[in-house]
């Protein structure tokens, strides 16, 4: 990427070493927090019954259901009862010998390598951050800076130099992004990567899927690996990862399109560029076809295809959760249900395709688009996938500036994280309400992530344009 060296991007005075270390110190305590509770308290218990934490897909308790059956020569799969991957069974097996804290160690670690690869893929956007070319306007060299508890965050001596020199001619305090249309690029905050970890494990939607021993954050991990490791260029590790996540959570396989879009990332030889996408796609192949190798001489049977995929494909487990397949699923004519089945499984990929043609050059944003879609998309979601994408989120703070209604995002997000518990209890426990109850808080939730999701591409989109077309920049566009 070319080097643009006006202006610089600035870090606030509280992002100190001080600072640093207190982030530090949070990350160790809530990870000590998470094995506490865990490992000495019935609250994993409870929260493993809530259908917003798991699904058939993802439920601890039908996982220990699976390795009792397992465990005493039976079929896990016989009935239906089973509905999880078969290399979980052989994991926890494993477990099951052990003392329960390493149970609880084993989860707390899993949050912890989510943490760390997260710092580590926030270290690459950093990077980004300060590499990105902004198109230069005429006259060059003039731009606004907002000057107040701020500092330069430069390694550049003639930049440092002319940035003094310049708050040292007045240039006065402006808050609007741009002073006008000759400045070069607006006032950013430089990333911080150990403030989007924290940010991360204090998620809400992180906490109770990690507390409630929910699957999901085996396949949150994978998925983060495989991102990682595309960024170093490690194709086999990348596609490995891929491989594991898509074998642990089906939808997870259109990752691979951000993963290949790493792997070529700086490559000018078309040549060089073909031989890595079909040498990625091969390993993938490979390592899908291995591990439901490894599966069926596990199980000796071929049966888990049709209980684990195909439950996730025929959407026959109706259990309500915080989509909306259920619902649709329960009230349509059967005669309809096949057509229908069609039409929602192809939906992912009505949406994922454009997206990755229009952000192709972004393979992290587009990353974030595409988590975004699996969580509202997926036949059987949970607030696990909803806190994978906004992993993401954070490492764009300079979005939130560009963004129309993030304030109405929120609230829709709270509103229906409040009532959820409420509206199910009122049908399952109470008997006096129905079905429509759950399903109309489900959909506000996910209007949430919908506004949430368009609001940032929005914001991405406007930035960007600012970036090429210099003569818009601090001006209002109308945007249809």
């Amino acid at each position: 990427m070319k080097q643009n060296l006006l202006p610089p991007l600035i870090k606030k005075k509280y992002d100190t070493v001080a600072f640093q270390k207190f982030l530090e110190i949070t990350i160790i305590l809530l990870l000590l927090v998470r094995l506490f509770i865990l490992n000495f308290t019935k609250i994993p218990d409870v929260l493993g019954q809530r259908f917003e934490v798991s699904t058939p897909i993802t439920s601890y308790k039908k996982l220990k259901e699976g390795l009792y059956l397992f465990q005493h020569g039976l079929d896990p799969y016989e009935g239906g009862l089973y509905t999880q991957a078969p290399l979980l069974l052989f994991l926890y097996h494993i477990l099951s010998y052990l003392p329960k804290i390493f149970e609880s160690l084993m989860y707390t670690a899993c949050d912890g390598l989510i943490a760390y690869y997260v710092y580590c893929i926030s270290l690459y956007r950093k990077q980004n951050q300060l590499s990105l070319y902004w198109v230069k306007s005429a006259p060059e060299n003039k731009f606004s800076t907002d000057t107040e508890n701020a500092v330069i965050d430069s390694d550049n001596d003639s930049e440092q130099e002319l940035n003094t020199s310049l708050l040292k001619s007045g240039v006065k305090k402006n808050t609007k992004l741009f002073k006008d249309i000759s400045s070069q690029r607006p006032v950013d905050i430089l990333l911080n990567p150990l403030l989007v970890v924290v940010i991360y494990l204090v998620n809400p939607f992180t906490i109770l899927s990690c507390l409630s021993k929910s699957t999901t954050i085996f396949n949150n991990l994978t998925y983060v690996l495989a991102i990682h490791f595309a960024i170093k260029k490690n194709i086999n590790l990348s596609m490995f990862f891929t491989a594991l996540s898509s074998y642990l959570s089906f939808y997870s396989f259109v990752i691979i399109a951000p993963c290949l879009l790493f792997l070529i990332e700086n490559k000018n030889d078309n040549f060089q560029k073909k031989k890595i996408v079909v040498k990625a796609l091969s390993l993938f192949v490979f390592y899908v076809v291995s591990l439901l190798s490894i599966s069926y001489l596990m199980l000796d049977s071929f049966k888990f295809l049709k209980s684990f995929y195909g439950v996730i494909l025929s959407i026959s487990d109706l259990t309500p959760n915080i989509g909306h397949y259920w619902y649709f699923f329960t009230e349509i004519f059967e005669h309809f249900r096949i057509f229908f089945l069609w039409v929602f499984q192809l939906h992912i990929m009505i949406f994922i395709v454009p997206s990755i043609l229009k952000f192709k050059e972004q393979p992290l944003f587009l990353t974030l688009v595409i988590s975004s879609l699996i969580s509202q998309l997926k036949t059987y979601p949970s607030i696990g996938d909803v806190s994978l994408y906004m992993i993401f989120i954070p490492m764009y703070q300079e979005l939130y500036k560009y963004m129309t209604y993030p304030f109405f995002t929120c609230q829709f997000f709270l509103y229906s994280i409040s009532f959820e518990p409420l509206m199910y209890n009122l049908w399952i426990w109470q008997g006096t309400g129905n079905a429509n109850f759950l399903f109309i808080i489900n959909l506000i939730f996910n209007i949430a992530q919908i506004l949430l999701l368009t609001d940032t591409i929005h914001a991405f989109l406007k930035r960007e344009h600012e970036r090429h077309y210099p003569e818009f920049r601090g001006k209002e566009l109308a945007w249809k």
